[in-house]
């Protein structure tokens, strides 16, 4: 099913937008019981699903891809800091007994 390098090209094409219409779904069926129930808000459809998150992907990690650009794994001082504690700490040596 999969091969080294990953999943086939066929497989994420498949998934991928099955995954989406499902999360789709989830959302639109919670907003619709949760909001015109607790807020007096209006019922949404799949499309405003679908598009209520695309606005929140956008608004919360940004348009670029996966948002890594902007969010580095480690923050700048890291590095700096690792380097003092290795300074500090001693070694340590297996236990040969």
């Amino acid at each position: 099913m999969y091969s080294k390098k990953g999943p086939k090209w066929y497989h994420i094409c498949f998934f991928a937008p099955l995954v989406l219409v499902l999360v789709t779904i989830v959302t639109m069926l919670l907003w619709n019981w949760l909001v015109p129930v607790i807020f007096n808000g209006p019922a949404i459809t799949f499309w405003q699903a679908l598009g209520l998150l695309m606005l929140s992907k956008i608004l919360f990690t940004g348009i670029g891809r996966c948002g890594d650009k902007h969010h580095p794994p480690h923050p700048p001082w890291h590095e700096k800091f690792k380097q003092k504690i290795e300074e500090k700490m001693p070694p340590v040596e297996p236990d040969v007994s």
